[in-house]
């Protein structure tokens, strides 16, 4: 575990993300060499669909560590009769929505979302906000938190506490063996909006629970319910983690934002899940926002600060690693990848 005594000022800060950024922890190679035990279970692959993986920086005194979960393709969960890329704008005219995702070339008939949960070690708490998606037949490509938590040698018993940004199953997935049931995560404390878990375990969620790979949202967060501690937005999670309310997504929404000394970091959440769309064109709609006004607002609020504040931005379904800065740009923004940031 690492320990620093130091603090260190923004411009410190920002200069040793861009140069810790601009070279990977680990390649697809060098964590396809596991232990043998680990390959012969098949927890690490020589294949990029199956590989565990990391990210690990510093900020401030503590230690952050960015999982690769795995990744799901958009087909998986869109409608039969919708095209994936038209899910993230489904308000948007249908030529104007082409010619944007083409000179982005985002051309692709089924475009994947990577799935990244986050590990927040002071030294003495390790809080893990949302837990990826269990491994199942429609995420083959999913679940690989845990080989990635051994990777690093971080024990699922370890962890203090885990924050959910709401429930969605690829956020709050990993909590439970998807087999028996059990409780991954058996000694962390659990985290959740009150509104989030109130919507999904009363009547109006039934129309959302008639879709199979939300179905079992209620019996998850019911059967962990005695180690559940519900907040309001906008509550202290811990100390120096503090909720963002950012409704829309889901009724229950929060993002996190992480005092990291002369730094502050935002973990998205799905508030922003599109380093094109999400920036530059905030207002457009999301096919899996509930409530897609009440979602751009909130997504236009986020932007706002995180582009004031200079907050480094971590994003759950960004490319990997997700590490970057909102800028304004005109009345919108664009999404700056740490390690291209100019510093004087």
């Amino acid at each position: 575990m690492m320990h620093y005594s130091q603090k260190v000022n923004r411009r410190r800060f920002l200069k040793w993300n861009v140069a810790a950024l601009a070279g990977a922890v680990f390649t697809t190679g060098a964590i396809a060499r596991g232990s043998a035990r680990d390959r012969a279970a098949g927890a690490v692959s020589n294949s990029p669909r199956t590989s565990p993986g990391f990210y690990r920086f510093s900020a401030g005194e503590l230690e952050i560590t960015v999982f690769n979960d795995g990744f799901f393709d958009l087909s998986t969960i869109v409608p039969p009769d919708m095209e994936p890329l038209e899910t993230l704008a489904v308000d948007v005219e249908e030529e104007r929505r082409e010619e944007y995702f083409r000179a982005r070339l985002l051309e692709a008939d089924d475009p994947r979302l990577l799935i990244s949960p986050v590990l927040i070690d002071s030294g003495d708490r390790r809080v893990l906000v949302d837990t990826g998606w269990a491994m199942g037949e429609a995420t083959p490509a999913a679940g690989r938190l845990g080989a990635a938590l051994e990777l690093v040698g971080v024990s699922p018993e370890s962890i203090d506490l885990v924050v959910l940004t709401h429930a969605h199953p690829d956020h709050l997935g990993g909590l439970v063996d998807p087999d028996t049931g059990a409780p991954k995560f058996p000694n962390a404390e659990i985290v959740l909006s009150e509104t989030e878990f109130e919507f999904w375990t009363g009547d109006a969620a039934a129309p959302a629970l008639e879709h199979p790979l939300l179905a079992g949202i209620p019996d998850i967060l019911n059967d962990l319910y005695d180690r559940l501690r519900l907040i309001r937005a906008g509550d202290e999670v811990a100390a120096g983690i503090e909720s963002i309310s950012t409704p829309g997504h889901t009724p229950g929404h929060l993002c996190i934002s992480l005092d990291a000394g002369d730094a502050e970091l935002l973990l998205t959440g799905d508030a922003l899940v599109n380093i094109h769309t999400s920036f530059e064109r905030p207002d457009w709609q999301n096919f899996f926002d509930m409530n897609g006004a009440l979602a751009a607002r909130s997504r236009r609020s986020l932007l706002d600060r995180a582009a004031a504040d200079s907050m480094l931005i971590v994003g759950y379904h960004f490319p990997f690693p997700g590490i970057g800065y909102a800028l304004r740009d005109g009345n919108a923004y664009r999404w700056n990848p740490a390690g291209t940031t100019l510093l004087s």
